[in-house]
């Protein structure tokens, strides 16, 4: 039997007193002033304005904090973080300093946690809304397993309203309300597995079963594996009436919600730590026997956000022998877990016994003195002191929310102006570094320029020039390099083998020459290439990593064209040798033509002179023939020309012997003479040079096309070469110049990132101020 709800309590006040028990309240007390209608509508509304606002503040700080400006958090080389609402539960190991950690993470990583916490806190403030919007008042009654927490709910309501045994049998979410206003009367359960779609009103969003088999319902529950634990909505009808009621009274409705232990298993935990969001009361109830467990302080760790009151109550406690000394150790732990509960223990901790209070039978006992005096307690704080027990709880979240974000905005002020004045201090150095390697680069280039003209131009004017001395040498019969000698002479049997060996060597000489041009131009190149490098390593700032080419004399000129003789540039019919080479026809005759026009009055003269022509033609004209013809036909004319009949045959016998004669010996010296000047003359026209279509027109212009042919050759590749270096020499410059514009443009983007994030956080601060004072001042008035 559950004794009745003892009507009056104040006979019972003045004994209470005197055994140090808590007393109910009186007229007298603290907690007495009623709080009227108009005052707590008042500050719902004034409450309701600032929450709007403080949601506001927070969706345009997640929002900054996405699209703008990385949050910053707290680290160890800072300070320990004071956050409460938006702190980050980071542990790791042995770890648990979530300043500590924050040291090893990335900003972003940072800013997604907070961005997360700012997502759960958006959700709090609107159930927050929800929940001071409502005219009900939700009180959870929770604690760890074994606690008592049912049998303390049925004596409240004095009745066996949920199950009670000595193994835990609360497996559900259990709400009591009341039958009379809400059901029509009716006393029963609705079984709810959608609470979203729940609706008294509606048979389909729930399942109907009878009050008393709440006990069956938990014993359903209790065999099933893996299925989603229901709500039970028990409509029931209070024992109490009038101002009696703890369900319903003149100020308005309750809902009793019996919760599943702390310490069952985790997922039932984690489900009252979501359905505490939703409560306006805690009704905490520990065993005397046990005191606050780990689940039980983390629990009220978590409700101390927004709830800064806690009701208490010590079940059990006339079991414990020395009970100032469990009252002394419950009061300190509450005193760290609960600050302000800690202040009113007088009202808001209370030592009970509620098995004794359900077995009493209506007899009076200290027993249902201590229970009578937390019923005129719970009574006070939940419906007379409700701007406490429904409005204060969203103001401590709201404080603690905007504390928070003041402490971002605070933090990430600061973080902006460091940042400002890093950028601003990078920038200083960056511009001028940037300025300065720009003119460089011009300098360097220029520098670069008139070396690669002046070396080019070196080269194609000393080439040409040593190439044409060496055509007039070999146009003389002589060996252009002294590295090629001409072939020793082999008699007259052997004369076609030696006109080939010495074409072939003036060829090699000329091979030798252009070799030596190529030397000459390879090391004045790998002069100008040293001098290019020097001249980038004076320009170029030290801290620039592009990859280094690597120069190779040895390269140039190493493609030789397959198609030309030697690699000279010359057609290869050029090495066959010629009968020009033995007899140079054509130059004698020109030779004779410009120097025997005299000659031409006389038939005798003319005879002579074709006769002596033709010996010159295998001979040379330095056999003195012309000269001695001259000579004779003076004489012919002093004798007659009897006389000279008689003598002509004779004499010019002897002066052909004497002409072959002197032929046959000069022709170790007239063959190289031959050869060289078909050579030169040939290679000078441009007839014997193998000209691409490139090089055709610049050859039509020019005197010496073998020469030039070279010179145009030797000048391409070196001017690749200091191409190739100058460019890489650019490409230092243009990364050196990149960086040095990215360090600019980095730190222009980081100032102004820096003063954006500055000037909001800025203005976040002063708004978050305000909307301090306007939630501190909030219900001032209803809870004075």
């Amino acid at each position: 039997m559950l004794a009745a709800k003892p009507k009056d309590v104040a006979p019972v006040v003045e004994e209470a007193r005197e055994e140090g028990l808590q007393t109910p309240p009186t007229e007298s007390s603290a907690m007495a002033p009623e709080m009227s209608q108009e005052a707590f509508l008042r500050s719902r509304d004034n409450l309701l304005t600032s929450l709007d606002a403080t949601d506001a503040l927070l969706r345009e700080l997640r929002e900054f904090n996405r699209a703008q400006w990385v949050l910053r958090y707290p680290t160890s080389a800072t300070q320990d973080s004071p956050l409460s609402v938006l702190r980050l539960e980071l542990k790791l190991g042995s770890v648990g300093n979530a300043s500590t950690l924050v040291d090893s993470l990335e900003k972003s990583s940072v800013g997604q946690l907070l961005d997360e916490r700012m997502a759960r806190s958006l959700t709090h403030l609107r159930n927050l809304r929800v929940r001071i919007s409502d005219t009900q008042s939700k009180v959870l009654v929770t604690g760890d397993l074994n606690a008592g927490k049912s049998t303390f709910i049925n004596a409240l309501m004095r009745r066996s309203m949920v199950p009670v045994d000595q193994q835990p049998c609360t497996m559900v979410f259990c709400e009591i309300r009341d039958a009379v206003r809400e059901n029509k009367g009716v006393e029963e359960v609705h079984v709810v597995y959608d609470a979203a779609r729940y609706q008294a009103d509606d048979p389909s969003t729930y399942s109907r079963r009878a009050l008393d088999e709440i006990e069956a319902i938990f014993e359903e529950e209790e065999n099933k594996e893996h299925a989603e634990a229901p709500v039970l909505k028990c409509y029931c009808a209070d024992v109490a009436s009038g101002e009696e009621s703890l369900l319903h009274n003149d100020v308005m409705d309750i809902t009793l919600i019996d919760g599943p232990g702390l310490n069952r298993d985790s997922v039932q935990t984690t489900a009252l730590f979501a359905r505490e969001e939703e409560i306006d009361v805690v009704v905490f109830v520990v065993s005397a026997e046990n005191h606050f467990t780990l689940s039980a302080c983390e629990f009220l760790e978590n409700a101390r956000n927004d709830k800064a009151y806690v009701f208490v109550v010590v079940n059990k406690f006339d079991q414990i022998k020395n009970k100032d000394k469990c009252r002394a150790r419950v009061l300190e732990q509450i005193r760290e877990l609960s600050p302000r509960t800690y202040e009113e223990a007088a009202e808001l901790v209370h030592f009970v016994d509620a098995r004794a209070m359900c077995e009493a039978a209506g007899a009076t006992s200290p027993d249902t003195e201590r229970f009578a005096s937390l019923e005129a307690n719970l009574c006070e704080f939940v419906l007379r002191r409700r701007a406490k027990s429904k409005l204060l709880p969203a103001q401590t979240f709201l404080e603690r929310a905007l504390g928070d974000v003041l402490f971002l905005a605070r933090l990430n002020l600061d973080a902006a102006q460091a940042d400002m004045d890093a950028a601003r201090k990078q920038l200083a150095k960056s511009r001028p570094a940037l300025a300065e390697c720009e003119a460089n680069a011009v300098k360097a280039q220029r520098n670069v320029e008139s070396e690669e003209e002046r070396v080019v131009t070196h080269v194609g004017e000393t080439t040409e020039a040593r190439v044409a001395e060496a055509l007039e040498k070999i146009g003389r019969g002589e060996s252009a390099s002294a590295e090629v000698s001409l072939p020793v002479y082999p008699g007259v049997l052997g004369l076609w083998e030696y006109a080939r060996d010495v074409r072939a060597a003036f060829l090699a000489s000329l091979q030798a020459v252009v070799g030596e041009c190529e030397a000459s131009a390879r090391q004045l190149t790998t002069d100008a290439v040293a001098h290019i490098a020097e001249t980038g390593d004076a320009h170029l700032p030290r801290d620039i990593e592009v990859p280094q080419r690597v120069f190779v004399p040895e390269a140039m000129f190493a493609k030789r064209p397959t198609t030309h003789l030697a690699g000279l540039g010359v057609r290869v019919d050029l090495v066959a040798v010629r009968i020009s080479d033995l007899f140079d026809v054509e130059h004698h005759l020109t030779f004779l033509t410009q120097e025997s026009k005299s000659d031409k009055e006389t038939g005798l003269v003319s005879s002579m002179s074709i006769g002596l022509g033709a010996m010159t033609l295998v001979g040379t004209r330095s056999l003195g023939l012309k000269t001695a013809v001259d000579a004779f036909v003076r004489v012919t004319d002093i004798l007659g020309s009897r006389t000279a009949r008689r003598w002509a045959a004779p004499v010019l016998l002897l002066l052909g012997v004497g002409a072959l004669t002197w032929v046959v010996m000069d022709l170790p010296n007239a063959v190289p003479r031959n050869v060289g000047r078909s050579l030169k003359r040939e290679l000078k026209s441009g007839r014997g040079v193998h000209a691409t279509g490139s090089s055709s027109a610049l050859l039509r212009n020019s005197t010496d096309a073998f020469a030039t042919l070279h010179a145009s050759r030797v000048t391409r590749e070196t001017r690749k070469v200091l191409r190739l270096a100058s460019w890489d020499l650019q490409e230092k410059f243009r990364v050196a110049i990149s960086q040095r514009r990215s360090d600019v443009e980095r730190a222009e983007q980081q100032e102004k990132v820096a003063q954006l994030a500055f000037d909001w956080f800025t203005a976040a601060s002063a708004r978050g101020e305000r909307l301090t004072a306007d939630v501190q001042h909030a219900i001032d008035v209803a809870t004075r």
